[in-house]
């Protein structure tokens, strides 16, 4: 078995700008939902605050600036698409904070813009990784999995945010969401962590981080906090943290399950 060295900056970068992306979508769902209304202009700071941070790790895995230009000069790699993902989506996040008090018209399709440019970025971040030089990374499980965790821990944290406000509003709809966000991440977790474990030893850090504490744990959270309001910024808090932290586990199993096909080969052999 051959494994490859856990990239953290890549780790980081995909798991904060997933949570930063379907943050935002949740500010877009309320632009029109406005149960919670003022909670989206500090969320979407924070959603802002994630892609700069999470786009300034990515960063550091190439190195030096002149390798991170020469991979924007393909317009056709998966860091190019990123790239463009992460820069459209922060754009339209800044303009929506600062037409927030100006325009609604403007605001609502900045949000709507920048929602999609955010949830695409989720789905593509482990889209860049399917290659058939991979044997455990060359399968449509992993970009649906990278979603599924960037959208319990983006949920997780706009409702984690709403509770810091007295005014919040009504929450019961997004702990709903919460609930049913981190049954996402637990399924797509275990789909793929199911699939890539036939060659690789990821049973631990995949069904323990990524499916029960990224997922389970974040769907029963969201239940609880549809029946017991008073307990909501408590357990939205909590739901954040599980989330996040299987969001990190996994990609750390994506890595950890890194069996090139000449090895896969071998061990056939």
């Amino acid at each position: 078995m051959i494994n490859m060295e856990i990239a953290w900056s890549l780790v980081l970068f995909t798991a904060l700008t997933g949570c930063g992306g379907w943050l935002f979508a949740l500010v877009a769902v309320d632009e029109f939902a406005k149960r919670t209304t003022r909670v989206n202009f500090p969320a979407a700071v924070v959603a802002l605050v994630l892609l700069a941070v999470g786009g300034l790790a990515s960063v550091t895995h190439l190195a030096h600036p002149e390798n991170m230009l020469a991979a924007l000069n393909h317009p056709t790699s998966g860091i190019f698409v990123e790239a463009v993902l992460v820069g459209i989506a922060a754009a339209f996040t800044f303009v929506y904070l600062v037409s927030y008090h100006r325009s609604e018209p403007v605001r609502r399709i900045c949000a709507v813009a920048g929602a999609v440019c955010g949830v695409a970025l989720s789905f593509m971040a482990g889209h860049s990784y399917l290659m058939p030089a991979i044997a455990t990374w060359n399968t449509m499980l992993l970009p649906l999995a990278y979603l599924g965790t960037a959208m319990a821990s983006g949920v997780a944290l706009y409702c984690a945010i709403a509770g810091l406000r007295k005014d919040e509003g009504d929450l019961r709809t997004y702990f709903v969401l919460l609930a049913a966000s981190g049954a996402v991440a637990a399924l797509t977790s275990l789909a793929y962590v199911m699939a890539a474990s036939a060659l690789a030893d990821i049973w631990l850090i995949g069904l323990g981080g990524a499916v029960v504490v990224g997922g389970v744990a974040p769907a029963a959270l969201g239940l609880a906090g549809v029946a017991r309001p008073a307990l909501r910024p408590a357990l939205a808090w909590a739901a954040c943290a599980c989330a996040l932290i299987g969001a990190v586990c996994l990609r750390v199993s994506m890595w950890l399950a890194y069996v090139p096909l000449e090895n896969f080969f071998g061990l056939l052999i």
